[in-house]
């Protein structure tokens, strides 16, 4: 009793697959002319052949469209740039180095006004003026040396400028054009850093020439006046330590008693 179920099942199952493979496959492109009677038609196979041509030349298309939609999100051009900041700071501390006043210095206002303390008269006239002379040269060297640091560097810019051209000749896609061109504009970036790392240098030797030349003058202007304020019992000399005003009042040294 249940073989004949299980048979009867098969064969319902059976007789439901033929019916839906009879619904599902194509008829043939017949024609009909009165009662029974079919011819072929080649019209209906041509309009079918063309329908499939069709449909074949979407797929295709769509195809096309998601490759190009794979290449244009195809990344791959970035991380050429590097960071410069070491190199700038080793250039902000060759001025140091060269014994220089330095703007990377972290007490760079109470260096610079211990070294050129402005109106005042000199305990030492002479050793003042030595340090004076010192520094600023050794700060012109320092500068000096800046710009000979950067200009080491061009070999390796031109090499980071090459990459660049030869990533941007065979950049694919958009994404990869995008890339390039934050590659290129944050390597302008860093030329703008290295060009105000120059200016900052040149204006700190600027500054330091330009304080040497005022505080002499400036040590010169105050001897003068303390000098003319005590009397001029001896002869001045700018470079005598206190003028001769230590001794104020006594006869000069090999004068008479």
């Amino acid at each position: 009793m249940k073989r004949s179920r299980e048979s009867v099942l098969w064969l319902l199952c059976g007789l439901l697959l033929s019916l839906c493979l009879l619904f599902i496959a194509p008829r043939d492109a017949l024609a009909q002319f009165g009662g029974t009677q079919t011819v072929f038609d080649p019209a209906m196979f041509a309009r079918q052949f063309q329908q499939l041509q069709q449909e074949t030349q979407a797929v295709a298309t769509e195809a096309q469209q998601l490759q190009y939609m794979i290449k244009n999100t195809t990344g791959g051009s970035a991380g050429v740039w590097q960071s410069d900041q070491s190199m700038l700071d080793e250039l902000g501390g060759l001025i140091q180095q060269q014994g220089g006043l330095s703007y990377s210095l972290g007490n760079l206002q109470a260096q610079f006004q211990q070294q050129f303390p402005g109106y005042a008269v000199p305990q030492n006239p002479d050793q003042q003026e030595a340090q004076n002379i010192a520094t600023t040269l050794n700060t012109l060297n320092g500068t000096l040396a800046d710009a000979q640091g950067q200009a080491q560097n061009f070999a390796n810019e031109q090499a980071q400028f090459a990459e660049l051209e030869g990533m941007n000749r065979t950049a694919v896609g958009r994404l990869q054009a995008i890339q390039v061109g934050n590659e290129i504009a944050l390597q302008q970036a860093q030329q703008i850093q290295m060009l105000r790392q120059l200016v900052v240098a040149m204006i700190n030797a600027q500054n330091v020439a330009a304080a040497n030349r005022v505080n002499a003058q400036a040590a010169e202007d105050a001897s003068v006046q303390r000098w003319l304020s005590a009397g001029p019992t001896v002869p001045f000399s700018p470079t005598m330590p206190d003028n001769g005003l230590t001794n104020f009042g006594s006869p000069p040294v090999g004068g008479p008693q």
